[in-house]
């Protein structure tokens, strides 16, 4: 993608010593979380790291007096400040779990207070994310042209409890339960294709979604869309199709505003019903693209992921409903939604802390940080992911990066980031 469109995106790239190193720490915490690491995993160690660095730069610019954004932002992520303490202390609180809720609780700080240059870590989450498109590419054509699975995820790293994904990173066709499937879903260094999809479809949606389309952004989004289709993941062929659907249903021509009422205009009209039939043709055609479309359609992509999980909040009362049963999900042998395993640690008090940020982004932000926002919440009924500590930073920084555009829009405050 050429610079200039991805200033438009992501900001200038303004940094100082060793601020890209850093940036590129946060933007692999998600994907460091499953491996082996000095403090808890390396995911958490990486942003461990990364604090002392950004606690020294917001020292250095509040001594020379650059703070850059007011209180307001400080008040949209203070719920999930207190959302951290929660946590930490609702079902009895330990040392590491208060050091790990202030850890996030300062990152949520310094983002707010514009310490963090979001514009270069999102630029080093592009980066990720195409390469992971790139490779997820290439492991698609050595299987099918020479039938050889190409493994990219260092299974000696990882922690004990990601070995459920080690057959699936090994051979491609073994899921976490460990049964095989026929359908080949690869996952490049992802453990597997909905991880890839949770980390991907935000930087999908910046690039499809924000003003001012050129050649540049179509071709990353067409790169990015065709590996989130090649990894099967049922959520991000979803999330894809309806990306393309906003993209030619509400944009507003070459300068892409996505607005509703765009939808009424006859040529977006017609431009969606051609792309809904060649879309329809061409998984048709590809064998691997129908068995995606028809485990969406027969509801195995999602299903197991909300259905078990009802019994468990069907029983829920009383304190177990306002406060929450656990701190753990230890003795659950099945998969619980960010929203279900929230609500059932953490009860309604959890559930509303938690989502108090996504909510205001999906319904204040402008295009297209009020489509992740959107995205995120749909999604957290059925993956772990969106309350999962990483991820949950990785969108709060995307999201606040579209605060700070939106007041920059505004001329309330200067935008740096």
């Amino acid at each position: 993608m050429g610079e200039e469109a991805k200033t438009r995106i992501f900001g200038r790239q303004d940094v100082i010593l060793g601020e890209r190193f850093f940036a590129f720490l946060l933007a692999m915490s998600p994907i460091l979380q499953h491996y082996k690491g000095p403090i808890g995993n390396a995911g958490i160690t990486a942003i461990s790291v990364s604090l002392l660095f950004y606690v020294i730069k917001g020292m250095m610019c509040g001594l020379m007096g650059g703070v850059l954004y007011r209180g307001k932002e400080i008040a949209l992520v203070f719920p999930l400040m207190i959302f951290s303490l929660y946590k930490a202390s609702v079902h009895g609180m330990n040392m590491m779990n208060l050091l790990h809720a202030l850890v996030i609780i300062a990152y949520y700080l310094l983002i707010a207070e514009g310490y963090i240059n979001l514009g270069c870590v999102l630029r080093m989450s592009y980066g990720i994310s195409v390469v992971a498109s790139a490779l997820i590419v290439l492991q698609n054509v050595s299987y099918y042209l020479i039938g050889v699975h190409i493994q990219m995820v260092p299974v000696p790293l990882l922690l004990p409890e990601s070995s459920d994904w080690i057959g699936a990173v090994q051979t491609g066709h073994i899921g976490v339960n460990g049964a095989y499937t026929a359908l080949y879903r690869p996952s490049a260094f992802f453990l597997e294709p909905s991880h890839m999809f949770l980390y991907l479809f935000p930087i999908l949606y910046l690039i499809m979604l924000s003003p001012d389309m050129n050649r540049w952004k179509k071709r990353s989004a067409v790169l990015l869309s065709v590996a989130m289709i090649l990894s099967t993941s049922g959520m991000g062929i979803m999330i894809v199709a309806m990306g393309w659907v906003l993209y030619y249903s509400l944009g507003d021509g070459r300068k892409n505003q996505i607005k509703i009422k765009n939808i009424l205009k006859g040529k977006n009209i017609a431009l969606l019903c051609v792309v809904l039939v060649v879309a329809v043709i061409v998984a048709r055609l590809v064998p691997t693209l129908w068995q995606s479309v028809e485990r969406i359609l027969s509801g195995d992509a999602i299903s197991g992921r909300v259905t078990r999980s009802s019994d468990l909040l069907n029983a829920l009362s009383g304190n177990d409903f306002l406060l929450g049963v656990t701190n753990t999900l230890e003795g659950i042998e099945f998969n619980m939604s960010g929203f279900a395993a929230t609500l059932y640690k953490f009860g309604i008090v959890g559930i509303v802390l938690s989502y108090t940020f996504y909510v205001y982004s999906a319904l204040r932000l402008n295009a297209p940080y009020n489509w992740i926002g959107r995205v995120i919440i749909v999604v957290s009924f059925f993956s772990a992911h969106t309350h999962g500590t990483l991820y949950m930073l990785y969108y709060v920084m995307i999201l606040l990066r579209g605060c700070h555009s939106r007041q920059s829009q505004k001329g309330v405050w200067k935008k740096n980031d």
